[in-house]
């Protein structure tokens, strides 16, 4: 119930079992659930910081400077790890965790100028972090923040609409304000092929 600031949960389970998280006079704006099923995420107004409820052992964590942006959470496919995009005196970051204890790994800043929004690879090796849709640039990061790749495929037009990962990690598929799909391999990071989608 985002506008009195409550998250309400339940057990299919265990019917007697149920819980509610009050985020009080900070607001809520999102909410999601972590990998294990064992942790809440809430997103606190004008987006000020992360609440990490456990409903294990009742403990709280908190994450500050998250980005309000279409995609600023995504988790590894097997639970280990979430990387979240950050906004810090006017420049994006992206910070990496442990979920099993909240921990930091790694923070690095982007090369990007309004950062729009992340997402692992399935095999969580590699990160893909797209630009705002007025510059086209997608990069791409290991595991420790290093860069890998940049890749661009036009300049002052609108950009990168969406991107999705192939299930294998193999090739990352770029949707684009141009009306098509450019599909990019996983060893050199180029463009190996593209799909155009006209509106007729």
């Amino acid at each position: 119930m985002y506008k009195r600031g409550l998250v309400q949960v339940w057990s299919l389970e265990q019917p007697e079992w149920h819980c509610k998280i009050d985020e009080g006079s900070a607001g809520l704006v999102a909410s999601c659930w972590s990998p294990d099923g064992r942790h809440i995420l809430n997103t606190t107004e004008f987006h000020l910081r992360i609440t990490v409820w456990s409903l294990c052992t009742k403990s709280v964590s908190y994450i500050k400077y998250p980005k309000a942006c279409l995609q600023g959470i995504t988790f590894t496919r097997d639970g280990r790890y979430m990387a979240l995009a950050e906004r810090r005196d006017c420049k994006d970051y992206v910070s990496i965790f442990v979920c099993s204890d909240w921990q930091l790994l790694r923070h690095f800043d982007t090369d990007t100028q309004d950062l729009t929004g992340i997402e692992w690879a399935p095999n969580g090796c590699v990160l893909a972090v797209w630009d705002t849709c007025l510059e086209y640039k997608i990069l791409l990061y290991s595991l420790d923040g290093r860069l890998l790749s940049t890749y661009s495929a036009y300049e002052w037009s609108l950009g990168i609409k969406s991107v999705a990962w192939s299930p294998s990690s193999q090739f990352l598929a770029v949707g684009s304000y141009d009306g098509k799909v450019r599909i990019l391999n996983h060893v050199t990071w180029k463009m190996i092929t593209e799909f155009g989608h006209p509106a007729a």
